[in-house]
């Protein structure tokens, strides 16, 4: 019957027409992320990775690319928005955004949230004041975790404690400085972030000095930041950010320490940025010739012992590049180059999977990405070639067909011996080497309480890849079904298939042998407004493997939530308890959590248990806020592997958080 799904998908679509370094663990995140459905949880994720929205963005002044990141707006929406500016001039009031085409209050009600316009009531004092002098903003955190298996409490003793402060004044100058432990660390100060950011001003559009991120094109020769993978909503294949932005995180590695600039005439822009930074790497000495390389870099940003202490800071890792833009009225187009070299070549395990992986201490990259819309739709992509002239390419096409139907089609061909030092882009792997695929999604809405998002994506290894000793190949097929019968109730249905060749996993043996696995996830999700102050949500998950030559694996996960948020009322709280059985790690579900603002939660669970948790947050007056959340989780063990007497573990954590502004 899926297969009939997956065929369907592909005729309406046609009708209405390598690994880097640390590839294996960005793989894992990427698949955590993929899992999770992010764009389902109504939380504020700006918050959840550090963004303070105090003074809101002048919604006059935002481009076109940087609307579409919004997953609510469909292209047509966008485009209408557009239309009008142009037609009737700038937005003198958000009440106007009733008067675009196309646009409902729901999409309006969570615009006015980010953005506004330059007029304020008289009455808004602290928006008034907010403008006039800037705010500064505090936050503390401190967290511990423990468990009742004693083999770990070497990694989890003592706090995990970060400090955030954030300076915005209204003459465009923004300040902030960041500082974290994890648990295990012993000094609050083992990792250290800062920058200080300065727009308009003289020739320039923007300065940064201290620590930032870049983001590049769609993500073919660097993209640095928070960024979610691939989806069944047709805009997530289009990659768009901000080129340079403050490290605003508490990410120990993938960032840039130096100065970047960008400078604006007209419709052409210029960027230029420098770095030096020290990261963690596993650095091998040769006793015999005392020769040194790196033979992997190091991304937990974890040092608790010896070992983990050696590897901190260990390479040094020099970047720069450049970035040219020409923009159009329905567009762009950039150039960019970015260029590392490390003191100490990098040379990975003599692996089939790591024949084209970067090695040595330089490396070199060039692109070229655009986006437009035109009236036929919207078309993107990037070219890019790195050092040894090898060369990827990803394209895509966005239409809206009418108000109601959209479709996404990206294409991606990147050779297997292309490189580039962070990538991150969208397709199987995040890192950009070694595959050739399509993704063909449409997104329909059936009536006024029901749509459909359906999605296909194939894709090839040509070269062995981590988890197959040959070409790779394989194709995910995903349908899920919205049903709103009310504002009170939302109701969604998914179901996902994965199917590709790996190695023959034989219990603990991995032979070279390749055979065809195929995953089942299903899921089915209920959000109920019980009145204004409370919602309950419930999920049901199961995950299902079956292999060839091995045995069938399965796994279930049950939730339920209360959200407590009174009307008018200072405080929130949040409950959840899960329950979990699954058939060990590869059979593993991925559930987001709320938690406290700042801060990004994603739990895996695999194995037998219970996980659950309460959330509490409560405003003390408009300048100071606390939040607190309380955890823990049982997991149960077979008789046959035991980890501490009872055959069962239980592990509390809690965090709290303090943020003052002032």
């Amino acid at each position: 019957m899926f297969c009939k799904i997956k065929y369907f998908i592909a005729i309406a679509v046609c009708i209405f027409s390598s690994h880097v370094v640390y590839s294996q663990e960005i793989e894992e995140t990427n698949r955590m992320i993929e899992q999770a459905d992010i764009v389902q949880d109504d939380q504020d994720l700006t918050k959840m990775i550090g963004i303070d929205r105090s003074v809101k963005v002048d919604i006059n002044i935002i481009s076109r690319e940087e609307m579409m990141k919004h997953q609510f707006l469909n292209i047509k929406q966008v485009e209408s928005f557009f239309e009008y500016k142009k037609t009737y001039g700038k937005i003198i009031s958000m009440f106007e955004l009733q008067a675009i085409p196309l646009w409902n209050a729901d999409i309006i009600k969570k615009l006015m949230n980010i953005y506004s316009v330059n007029t304020y009531p008289a009455g808004d004092k602290i928006v008034l004041e907010q403008r006039e002098s800037g705010f500064q903003q505090v936050v503390m955190r401190i967290g511990r975790s423990g468990s009742s298996g004693g083999s770990f409490d070497v990694f989890q003793k003592g706090l995990k404690e970060t400090m955030i402060y954030r300076n915005a004044k209204y003459n465009n100058l923004y300040a902030g400085y960041s500082a974290e432990k994890d648990i295990g660390e012993k000094n609050i100060f083992d990792f250290n972030s800062f920058f200080i950011q300065k727009e308009r001003f003289w020739i320039f559009k923007k300065i940064i000095l201290g620590d930032y991120l870049i983001s590049m094109g769609q993500g073919l020769v660097h993209w640095n930041g928070y960024e979610f993978g691939k989806n069944s909503h047709v805009l997530s294949i289009l990659r768009q950010a901000q080129l340079i932005k403050p490290h605003t995180g508490t990410e120990e590695n993938r960032f840039f320490r130096g100065a970047a600039i960008e400078l604006e005439k007209k419709q052409r822009s210029l960027i230029l940025f420098i770095s030096r930074k020290k990261i963690d790497a596993n650095i091998i000495l040769d006793s015999a010739s005392q020769k040194k390389w790196a033979s992997s870099l190091l991304l937990s940003g974890l040092h608790r012992n010896e070992n983990e202490l050696a590897d901190k800071h260990s390479l040094v890792l020099m970047s720069s590049g450049v970035s040219l833009k020409q923009d159009f009225k329905t567009g762009h187009v950039s150039l960019n180059s970015i260029t590392h070299f490390t003191d100490i070549p990098i040379q990975k395990r003599n692996l089939p999977y790591n024949t084209y992986s970067l090695n040595g201490n330089h490396w070199f990259n060039l692109s070229s990405d655009f986006i437009f819309s035109v009236k036929n739709g919207t078309i993107f992509g990037e070219l890019g070639i790195d050092k040894k002239k090898s060369t990827g390419a990803i394209l895509g096409y966005l239409k809206s067909l009418n108000r109601y139907t959209d479709i996404g089609i990206q294409w991606r061909n990147i050779s297997s011996s292309y490189n580039s030092f962070s990538s991150n882009i969208i397709g199987h792997q995040s890192s950009a080497n070694n595959e050739k695929g399509i993704y063909m999604g449409i997104n329909m809405k059936i009536d006024s309480k029901s749509s459909i998002e359906m999605f296909v994506d194939k894709y090839k290894h040509p070269f062995p890849v981590y988890t197959t000793d040959g070409p790779q190949r394989g194709i995910i097929s995903s349908l899920t079904f919205t049903y709103k019968p009310s504002k009170k109730v939302e109701l969604y249905a998914r179901i996902t298939e994965k199917k590709s060749n790996q190695n023959e996993n034989n219990g603990d043996v991995k032979t070279h042998n390749l055979y065809i696995n195929t995953t089942y996830q299903t899921r089915l999700h209920g959000s109920f407004h019980v009145n204004e102050a409370v919602e309950l949500r419930i999920r049901n998950e199961t995950f299902s493997k079956r292999g060839e030559q091995y045995k069938n694996l399965f796994g279930w996960l049950n939730y339920i939530e209360f959200i407590l948020h009174p009307v008018l009322q200072p405080y929130s709280i949040s409950f959840r308890s899960s329950f979990y059985n699954t058939d060990g790690y590869e059979s593993s579900i991925y559930a987001m959590e709320r938690d406290l603002p700042h801060y990004y939660s994603m739990n895996s669970f695999f194995g037998r248990g219970t996980s659950s948790y309460i959330l509490f947050q409560y405003s003390i007056n408009q300048k100071i806020s606390f939040s607190g959340k309380w955890m823990i989780d049982k997991k149960c063990y077979d008789s046959n592997r035991p980890i501490s007497d009872f055959f069962i573990t239980v592990n509390s954590s809690w965090r709290t958080q303090l943020t003052i502004k002032f």
